[in-house]
């Protein structure tokens, strides 16, 4: 099964992320980081299969976060970022970090759910 990342600082869209993971059982793990630093560190001490994760935390901009670790050679798996803020110029910046799955908030559940398979179904191709 999967091991997902969840990454929010909203804790009620975290919690709403991780129980419809759970729900649909598109996840045996899901694990939870509400700040840049908390990510930093669950990335740096367990494989994930798939990340989830809002643009902007209350310290800092994931997308730092990103670019600084690939710089570090560490290889990510697939990305689902959502945001209600991502247009222009951090659109850009994130479809060159790799990310491929971006999903406007607010999003309906289901959106989700059909992304997130997506992501898991491509990753084991690139497997």
């Amino acid at each position: 099964m999967n091991r997902i990342l969840v990454i929010e600082d909203q804790t009620s869209i975290r919690e709403i992320v991780s129980d419809l993971l759970r729900e649909f059982e598109l996840a045996d793990t899901v694990a939870e980081a509400d700040s840049i630093e908390q990510a930093r560190q669950l990335l740096a001490d367990a494989r994930w299969d798939a990340i989830i994760t809002d643009m902007s935390l209350s310290d800092g901009n994931i997308l730092d976060l990103i670019e600084s670790m690939q710089l570090q050679g560490y290889a990510f798996p697939p990305i689902l970022l959502m945001s209600g803020f991502l247009y222009g110029e951090s659109e850009l910046r994130a479809k060159k970090t790799g990310i491929r799955h971006i999903l406007p908030k607010p999003f309906i559940p289901s959106a989700l759910i059909d992304c997130v398979q997506l992501m898991l179904e491509s990753g084991r191709h690139a497997k």
